[in-house]
């Protein structure tokens, strides 16, 4: 058996285990690259205080994207999370076009599950042990949001 390094899987192999529709849905929900659209939030009073940032990346063909946020630490405690979060989710569901909101949360972080829970999220599953911190291993908890009216 030989075996090759790489970054990336030799799509002329594919081809030839797939049918072309096959090969076709396997690589869009695999090979197609994600967009990333990062939302930056500034305080109205000053333009120039950053409270945080809201990032999707996109996986088009399934109009799902991935949610990674953060507040500034001076801002936490203050509601930002939850607005910046709020104004990310219509913004993605309007204007980016997406059916669902995927969050992956690590189960110690109690703040942020409450957060996605307050908005809506739902806990979709978990895997086990799956971050290490602090001399353990933790879960990651995958929650998401459904685009209301579809």
């Amino acid at each position: 058996m030989r075996i090759t390094i790489s970054n990336e899987v030799d799509k002329e192999v594919l081809k030839l285990m797939f049918t072309e529709e096959e090969f076709q849905n396997f690589a869009q929900s695999r090979f197609l690259p994600t967009q990333k659209v990062v939302l930056n939030f500034y305080s109205d009073s000053d333009n120039s205080e950053y409270i945080g940032f809201v990032e999707f990346e996109i996986k088009s063909a399934n109009r799902n994207g991935y949610i990674t946020y953060f507040v500034h630490p001076k801002n936490r405690g203050k509601g930002y999370g939850k607005a910046i979060l709020r104004k990310a989710i219509d913004f993605a569901f309007s204007n980016l076009n997406l059916f669902r909101i995927t969050a992956e949360v690590y189960e110690y972080n109690e703040k942020s599950i409450r957060l996605l829970e307050s908005l809506g999220f739902e806990l979709e599953g978990r895997l086990r042990k799956a971050k290490y911190y602090n001399g353990r291993y933790w879960e990651i908890l995958v929650f998401g949001k459904l685009k209301e009216g579809d």
